[in-house]
């Protein structure tokens, strides 16, 4: 990912232009990406409840057995649960809610994340099969991560049983803490006060490093809007798979290919505002 410059645009509070509504991702990328983003932004669409397989397909504008095959693979991936004898379907975290996470600092309900950038994390969740969040700057006072969106996938029990300073920490630390507040750190052009070397983190246009969650690491990269650092998305990897080279750069390419979708829509958004 290009760093260009070093200027930020805050929003109200402080807020970054990554929780404004943004359009929905193109089809570029074609293939298999597109189709299940489109049954992932259709369940988004028709909201938290169960969903038939045919309305599922309507909002989707793909035929029912091709949403149906996508629907069973995010079955099995833990993104999507599916209920009854009539085999209706909703994204997993509709379902259960959000596990015992606390929020130190909420966003007001006008500036929540976008069904689509949400449909792009759900995405990156089901492509690995591990952990992802959205982050949010926060900079009033001493400066900090936020989480404004996450995708726990089938991982929910493991975020049950988890340490709680793990889960808090999760929800909101400051950006010197992890990968996921380096990852901003490194883009705000501000002086660096820390100990911590994340001149790399320009160069390379990620971080990886510890995770509040034991047994686990995590991958983070920058979101942008335009020349503006925006926030930024993490992977929460098991230690075990981050062990296996290919399987580690997998999982840096789905972050970073995540981070560039998420930031073509944010500039997008912005310009089409501005115009």
């Amino acid at each position: 990912m290009r760093v260009v410059g070093d200027a930020t645009v805050p929003d109200r509070e402080g807020e970054f232009a990554l929780l404004h509504p943004v359009v929905a991702p193109s089809d570029r990328t074609g293939g298999a990406v597109v189709r299940t983003m489109a049954v992932l932004r259709a369940l988004v669409r028709l909201g938290p409840d169960e969903q038939p397989l045919a309305a599922i397909a309507e909002s989707s504008g793909l035929p029912a057995p091709t949403v149906h095959r996508y629907l069973q693979a995010l079955v099995r991936d833990g993104a999507v649960e599916q209920r009854g004898p009539r085999a209706r379907y909703a994204l997993v975290d509709a379902l259960h809610g959000t596990p015992r996470f606390p929020a130190p600092i909420q966003p007001s309900p006008a500036v929540q994340p976008s069904p689509a950038v949400r449909a792009e994390l759900v995405t990156l969740q089901s492509r690995t099969g591990q952990i992802a969040f959205v982050y949010r700057p926060h900079l009033i006072g001493a400066p900090m991560r936020i989480c404004a969106e996450r995708a726990y996938g089938a991982h929910d029990g493991e975020l049950l049983t988890a340490p709680e300073n793990a889960l808090r920490t999760l929800e909101a630390a400051p950006l010197e803490a992890d990968a996921a507040g380096l990852a901003i750190l490194a883009c705000l052009g501000a002086e660096n006060r820390s100990k911590i070397d994340i001149s790399h983190i320009r160069e390379e246009g990620h971080v990886v490093g510890a995770s509040p969650l034991p047994h686990r690491s995590m991958i983070a990269a920058p979101l942008w809007f335009g020349p503006a650092i925006a926030g930024s998305v993490a992977l929460v990897a098991a230690d075990s798979q981050m062990k296996r080279p290919a399987t580690r750069a997998r999982y840096v390419n789905a972050v970073m290919d995540t981070a560039a979708a998420m930031s073509g829509q944010l500039t997008r958004s912005g310009a089409r505002r501005a115009g």
